[in-house]
């Protein structure tokens, strides 16, 4: 069979530090190849260089047999690359309007001329929304992205990298913003796509989502291929196998003990989170890992923050500690040792071009400054340590955060507020983008902390929820629909307790 894609020896330096090793595989025309890569593997680097937003020192790439250079992105979308990336803010501007953004790509060309016009800009927008199923009203077509959460502004630049109708089409973990409903639809376009004849190299973490997507799985380790992988008979790959290549630990070393609860650190009593919801009291524990288990609009993510002090809900009592705790802003949380990771690193919690060691020690100024001057000694010692503790991939603690993997910049996320010996630690979609491997080393290091910290993980996934906590509480419609132990938390339990989000871009 033709490949449509075909890597050979593709080699990236930065620095002295070499990513890509390299790197060779085919994508076949009309198959979805499965790219699997641990934290730090060089996933990230290879689909820049395939965008071409980085270009690569050696190697060759080939479209269709033909070999091509990408110069740039402009280059790779002539030669049919088509990529959506991780962070959905990297296809979309966010002051532009939904129609601007969604028909971005006719402004670009110049295919309309110089003149704006906004009938004719919102028409073609609707035209290419219809790709994803996505209904448009004239208040939607003219809001700003800036106003839509992550999940819909991801749905925008799939729309838009569909209707370039690309050669091949990169898809960097396109579910992490996703809801089931949304999967769904988008795993029905893409067979779709693929029986028209695209080739699609879909870049994820969830095994469940290559078993029921992919044709191969490649791995990616260290900067290297270490296998391709065939499904077997039955459907699925043999994992055992291919998570052997993909990290130096067995499936068996991935799984862990559940810890009994101890002291109740937080006490939530009469919580309601929507007008419509039933209230509902909680007690997190330290000595276990919490995780609050519900899809997109569940109110996971509002508890989180009201607790934070980032947000109001309808109504609620806290306490912390048995003292009572009523945040009305992010300062009254920090200062009572509650902190939170939250859901977009992107936005909320990192400097791109910020050295690791001034981001990790930012909000604890005063302890590594003595009168207005930085004591960079110190700084740069206490982001050393824990950049060992926590196993951040890096060259040392001045290295830039852009130039880390998003595993590997979410670990500094963590860190930062791990200097800072939380009371309570809220991580809202911690795993988002980070591999299984990076997951168990954060988990590690989550639940070494709970002798003397409650930790509450919020997530959408079952799998992680399963992998990090030793109690889940299913949250669905602003209410705890149940309350698990690890020991007796069933996926048929956990899906029966939860429901299915509907995106407000989705026709019924």
């Amino acid at each position: 069979m033709k490949n449509a894609l075909e890597l050979t020896g593709i080699v990236k330096s930065f620095g002295p530090n070499q990513v890509l090793r390299g790197v060779g595989f085919a994508v076949r025309k009309g198959e979805i190849y499965s790219l699997m890569g641990a934290n730090g593997a060089g996933k990230s680097t290879l689909i820049r260089v395939l965008c071409g937003a980085h270009r690569s020192d050696s190697g060759e790439i080939r479209v269709s047999g033909e070999p091509v250079e990408m110069t740039d992105p402009l280059a790779a979308q002539g030669f049919g690359i088509g990529t959506v990336h991780q962070n959905p803010n990297d296809g979309v501007v966010l002051d532009m309007t939904v129609a601007e953004n969604l028909a971005l790509d006719r402004f670009v060309d110049g295919s309309d001329g110089t003149m704006f016009n906004r009938r004719k800009t919102e028409e073609q927008a609707t035209e290419i929304a219809g790709l994803l199923g996505m209904k448009m009203t004239t208040d939607l077509l003219r809001t700003p992205v800036r106003e839509l959460g992550v999940s819909d502004r991801q749905l925008i630049v799939l729309a838009r990298t569909l209707a370039r109708r690309p050669e091949v089409l990169v898809l960097d973990e396109p579910t992490s913003a996703l809801s089931s409903e949304e999967i769904k639809r988008l795993f029905d376009i893409v067979r779709d796509l693929v029986r028209d004849g695209m080739s699609v190299l879909f870049v994820t973490h969830k095994l469940g989502e290559i078993d029921e997507l992919a044709d191969r799985v490649g791995v990616l380790r260290d900067g290297e291929m270490r296998g391709e992988f065939e499904k077997q008979t039955d459907g699925r790959f043999d994992w055992p196998t291919v998570l052997t290549e993909l990290f130096d630990k067995t499936p068996s070393e991935l799984s862990h003990e559940e810890m009994p609860g101890d002291q109740p650190v937080l006490e939530i009593t009469g919580a309601q989170v929507f007008a419509e919801s039933a209230p509902f009291d909680a007690t997190i524990r330290n000595g276990e890992v919490t995780a609050l288990l519900g899809l997109l609009g569940s109110g996971k993510s509002e508890l989180l923050e009201w607790i934070y002090g980032d947000r109001k809900i309808v109504g609620g009592n806290l306490a912390i500690g048995g003292a009572e705790f009523a945040p009305k802003h992010p300062g009254d949380a920090v200062s009572r040792g509650v902190y939170l990771v939250p859901e977009s690193r992107h936005e909320q919690a990192i400097i791109p071009t910020w050295a690791i060691d001034a981001l990790m020690t930012l909000p604890f100024v005063k302890r590594f400054s003595k009168l207005t001057i930085m004591q960079r000694r110190a700084e740069k010692q206490a982001a050393q340590a824990m950049i060992d503790r926590i196993h951040i991939v890096t060259q040392g603690p001045s290295s830039a955060i852009e130039t880390l993997s998003g595993g590997n910049q979410q670990k500094v996320v963590i860190g930062r507020w791990l200097l800072g010996e939380p009371q309570l630690l809220l991580l809202d979609e911690p795993f988002r983008g980070v591999d299984i491997n990076a997951r168990h080393d954060i988990a590690d290091t989550v639940r070494a902390i709970t002798d003397k910290t409650a930790v509450l993980v919020a997530t959408s996934d079952i799998d992680e929820a399963l992998e990090v906590a030793d109690r889940i509480l299913v949250f669905n419609e602003g209410r705890i629909a149940a309350d698990l132990r690890l020991s007796e938390a069933t996926r048929k339990r956990i899906v029966e307790a939860m429901s299915t989000h509907h995106s407000n871009l989705l026709a019924d």
